[in-house]
């Protein structure tokens, strides 16, 4: 897909995890002239909204209220997409380069993901950016909280509120975000509006290498695991995506996401992967890879280390490791 398309980001988080100061960080710190904003409000009144409008009085904005995005009738997203274009199209203005989606902290983003495929009128190049409440109490014993599933859906991942912590502790809260997506970027400045600006500006980093990602990331909670799939050079497309297919439709909506590049026998090029909650991009062809860089990465929750292979989905010409 082309990088001259706009690009729609997903902003998601718990409640009170920093969503609406992380967008005002950013609309107070970049040229947002090419940008448009969505809020998304679970109470009857868009607090949220509110608050960005008045402060940011020449934004394209269009809000959403009475109830969740994920899960309120008709198309929603559609909806706010239609309405943004609209007031843009009022001031003589052309489409947004970039369109900011902030849900509500109830939010689940696979509805919305999936919504986003059939929007009409744009196509756009799609960033999903997540907030992490470095402050907020953790979850005890085998309890996974509400917002795993936004962590796990998050290509970016930003860590709020280390500045109200100890400095000796943000290691190891950076690191517990880290373990609910080992394949997201973490952001965690100290400077808001560096943060910001890492989070909906900046060009995402090359994946790195699977083995090493997968070696590197140990998970904090006891429900979430990680798991590495790879498949020899003889493996063909059909007996990838089979297995893909197979291990989507078992797992449900424990696989809370898969992603990486394969190589299927026969193919000039790599293929890229990338699922969220059981909803997967196209396919799409890259450029060469190194063997080192090939696999795809699944997280999963409350899956047990010899279940995927209990179920019989190995073969000879994949290697599967579950942590």
């Amino acid at each position: 897909m082309s990088e001259t398309l706009p690009e729609f980001v997903l902003l998601t988080g718990a409640l009170g995890s920093g969503k609406t100061t992380l967008l005002s960080d950013y609309l107070r710190s970049a040229d947002v002239a090419d940008t448009g904003v969505i809020i998304n409000d679970a109470g009857e009144i868009n607090v949220d909204g509110a608050v960005i409008s008045a402060d940011n009085r020449d934004l394209s904005m269009a809000t959403l209220s009475n109830g969740c995005i994920c899960c309120s009738m008709g198309n929603s997203v559609q909806d706010g997409i239609d309405a943004l274009l609209h007031a843009r199209a009022e001031r003589r203005l052309g489409p947004p380069r970039r369109i900011i989606l902030e849900t509500s902290g109830l939010a689940e983003p696979t509805p919305i993901l999936r919504s986003l495929r059939q929007v009409r009128q744009i196509e756009f190049r799609l960033r999903v950016v997540a907030t992490y409440d470095a402050a907020a109490k953790r979850p005890v014993g085998g309890f996974l909280p509400h917002f795993a599933e936004q962590l796990a859906a998050a290509q970016v991942i930003v860590v709020t509120k280390l500045d109200t912590l100890p400095e000796q502790s943000w290691s190891g809260r950076t690191a517990t975000a880290q373990s609910f997506n080992p394949m997201a970027t973490l952001v965690w400045a100290a400077d808001k509006s560096e943060r910001a600006l890492a989070a909906f500006d900046a060009a995402f980093p090359p994946m790195p290498a699977a083995a090493s990602l997968f070696q590197a990331n140990e998970t904090a909670n006891h429900r979430i695991s990680t798991a590495l799939a790879r498949w020899s050079r003889l493996a063909r497309w059909g007996e990838i995506s089979d297995w893909i297919e197979d291990v989507n439709g078992y797992l449900g909506s424990r696989l809370l996401r898969m992603k990486g590049l394969v190589h299927p026998n026969g193919f000039s090029h790599s293929v890229l992967v990338n699922g969220v909650g059981g909803v997967f991009s196209p396919p799409r062809p890259v450029g060469a890879v190194a063997d080192e860089d090939l696999g795809l990465m699944l997280v999963l929750r409350d899956v047990g280390p010899g279940e995927l292979a209990d179920f019989g989905v190995s073969s000879d010409r994949l290697e599967l490791r579950v942590k």
